[in-house]
């Protein structure tokens, strides 16, 4: 049932039984007859919108609609626009929502120096905040507080698990604030200008080392991060992610370091930093633990390179997905070396491989990867999405199946669920293995 029948039919019934039971009798309509319970769990459904719109229907209803178990989790982004002013945000949603709330996501919105301190100082149970592409900024209207020293502080919210603040941009005193609150920290997701406001300042590290609980590091698409600086984050001996995806200064340096301290390491996201053929050899893939490695799209490494650490990283006795989509610009992965990886998976050990994406691979042909299939690894998902070698007539490869079961290929199809493949399709927007991987617990994309 969608969420607008649901108050309309509850509206619609309190209506219909106002008129039946009349001014002059003290029948109870039906809808009041309902349980607390049942209208929880009526409520439960409700969208942030329409629940508030119950609130104004009675005294009952308003204690129900702000009930903590319909508050527990709340995503206004849709109201970014509603709240723009500080005051406004402050009266209608930190103040209703301040004993109940435990995950907030503000994400669009344009935050003052105020709403950070009201989140901070009423919302004492918040654990899960997302700020994704907010604008932190100053309100002229209103007057910071001052410390001894004359610098105004900007307070933010504590003991946090989750914080998100990527893409966000704006007032560099809120980032040298967040840097301040991450003891607590679990999963954290940063962007360019708390690295270029906290460096400024010199605290940078400081932040770093306050983070003893960290195991999940999202710092895509930081364009300003170095080697440098990303490298301290190896003191995290408890992390089990990092995804530096898009970051195009990074050389891979780093990668040898996070692989010997942080021993936790599961899922390593690398596509599209600026990690060359040298930098790839110097890594010791075989004393990781990995279970996710993802190089696509890493336009530096050419077919010697990869071919050079492709055994190397085959020798990863818990790796569960390799991404190597469009890596070396679409041209370092060919039949070659798909075989080679083949073999070294074979002559390891190498059994809890499932997931191979290697899309986007212009050097790749169907003889390839049947020749791969034989070489009997176990790989069950080949992603061979855009990879024009792989163009073939679907009746006819069918019918050579038939023949001989031990050449069907294994590749993705339109629907998501068809594995060992009899059609090859270049049309489709996404790949099963990559779609599996992105909508997984390993990556801050996922709500929690």
């Amino acid at each position: 049932m969608a969420m607008n029948t649901i108050m309309c039919v509850l509206t619609s019934v309190f209506r219909v039984d106002a008129q039946r039971s009349g001014s002059a009798t003290n029948k109870i309509p039906a809808v009041f007859r309902l349980d607390e319970g049942t209208l929880l769990k009526i409520f439960g459904f409700l969208p942030v919108k329409d629940l508030l719109r119950a609130s104004q229907v009675c005294t009952l209803w308003y204690r129900l609609s702000y009930d903590r178990l319909l508050w527990g989790a709340v995503d206004l982004r849709r109201f970014s626009k509603s709240f723009d002013d500080p005051e406004n945000f402050n009266s209608h949603a930190v103040k209703r929502l301040a004993g109940n709330i435990q995950c907030l996501d503000l994400s669009g919105f344009n935050l003052s120096e105020e709403n950070l301190a009201a989140l901070a100082t009423q919302c004492k149970g918040l654990r899960v905040l997302k700020l994704k592409s907010v604008t932190f900024s100053t309100d002229p209207r209103k007057k910071c507080k001052e410390t001894r020293g004359g610098q105004s502080t900007v307070l933010f919210p504590k003991h946090l698990h989750y914080l998100d603040i990527r893409f966000s941009h704006g007032n560099p005193k809120v980032y040298r604030a967040i840097g301040k609150e991450l003891g607590n920290i679990k999963w954290l997701g940063l962007c360019d200008a708390f690295f270029r406001s906290t460096l400024a300042a010199g605290e940078l590290q400081t932040a770093i080392d306050s983070l003893k609980h960290l195991r999940k590091l999202d710092l895509s698409h930081c364009l300003l991060l170095k080697d440098s600086s990303l490298v301290h984050f190896a003191r995290c001996r408890h992390l089990e992610v990092l995804s530096v995806r898009r970051c195009s200064f990074l050389t891979g340096s780093f990668v040898e370091v996070f692989l010997e301290s942080c021993t936790k390491l599961k899922t390593l996201i690398l596509d599209g930093i600026s990690l060359d053929d040298e930098a790839l050899r110097k890594i010791t893939w075989n004393c990781s633990s990995l279970k996710h490695l993802e190089l696509g799209w890493c336009s530096f490494i050419t077919p010697k390179g990869l071919k050079s650490a492709l055994p190397q990283i085959a020798r990863i006795q818990t790796l569960e997905y390799l991404g190597l989509c469009a890596i070396g610009e679409e041209k370092a992965l060919d039949d070659e070396i798909l075989l080679k990886l083949g073999t070294s998976l074979a002559c390891w050990g190498c059994k809890k491989l499932k997931s191979l994406n290697v899309s986007r691979s212009q050097s790749l042909t169907q003889d390839g990867v049947i020749a791969f299939k034989k070489l009997g690894t176990s790989v069950e998902m080949l992603d061979t999405t855009d990879c024009p070698g792989m163009e073939i007539n679907a009746a006819k490869f069918s019918k050579k199946n038939d023949k001989n079961q031990n050449d069907q290929v294994f590749v993705q199809s339109n629907h998501p669920t068809e594995i060992c493949g009899e059609e090859v399709s270049r049309n489709r927007k996404g790949s099963v293995s990559a779609t599996q991987f992105a909508r997984s617990k390993y990556i801050l994309e996922t709500p929690l």
